[in-house]
């Protein structure tokens, strides 16, 4: 395999060695792959700061014995609104969170990170809530964990809420500019997020670390 470049998102990171680094990143071109960042947790490093969990990079990569080395980076987008405000930064974690624990490494899903690179661009204009559980609707339909017709959701919504049903639809299968539109009651806001994290915590098999902190903020 050749050095090639492609750009993604910085899911996670962990300290190796010394003074590396191992990447999470969720690219356009190749799904979730891992990448050794090599020296960036030197003072001296000029690729550190364009590797910063949730940062859209451009990635210069070739072929390591176990890894993909990095040898250049440059910045697309660090959302740096979601980065300076906690509850936007928990909702953007929460995201990035949901999308490395319910992909597999080296599988294309070129339709799954337009979504990513979508909310998180919109949540630093317009900061709603209806735009994470979009995200959440959309990934679970698009990874095929869940369609949400009237027989999967029925089970999970309240008759009291049964319209609840037909958002869940629309988050699924609206473009972007029309889910902006979309206004909820606060019920029915609750009413999604519980059904949502029913099927998530159910795919994931466990509780996500993100959710734990939303419910403190």
């Amino acid at each position: 395999m050749q050095a090639f470049k492609t750009e993604g998102i910085i899911l996670k990171r962990k300290d190796f060695g010394e003074a590396d680094r191992i990447l999470t990143v969720f690219t356009l071109h190749r799904g979730k792959i891992s990448v050794l960042a090599k020296g960036v947790r030197r003072i001296t490093s000029r690729r550190a700061g364009n590797v910063e969990l949730l940062n859209r990079v451009l990635m210069y990569l070739y072929p390591g014995k176990n890894f993909l080395i990095l040898t250049e980076a440059e910045s697309l987008d660090t959302y740096q609104k979601i980065k300076e405000d906690l509850t936007l930064s928990t909702y953007a974690f929460h995201i990035i969170e949901l999308v490395d624990k319910l992909t597999a490494e080296n599988q294309e899903n070129r339709i799954l990170y337009q979504h990513l690179v979508e909310v998180l661009k919109r949540l630093e204009k317009n900061p709603r809530q209806i735009l994470v559980r979009a995200f959440e609707a959309k990934t679970l339909s698009n990874l095929g964990f869940v369609t949400f017709d009237d027989t999967i959701v029925q089970r999970n919504v309240t008759k009291q809420l049964g319209d609840v049903q037909e958002l869940l639809k629309q988050l699924e299968n609206n473009p972007w500019d029309d889910i902006e539109r979309i206004e909820v009651s606060e019920n029915q806001a609750l009413e999604l997020e519980r059904v949502l994290r029913y099927h998530l915590e159910r795919v994931i098999e466990s509780s996500l670390k993100s959710r734990k902190f939303l419910r403190k903020i």
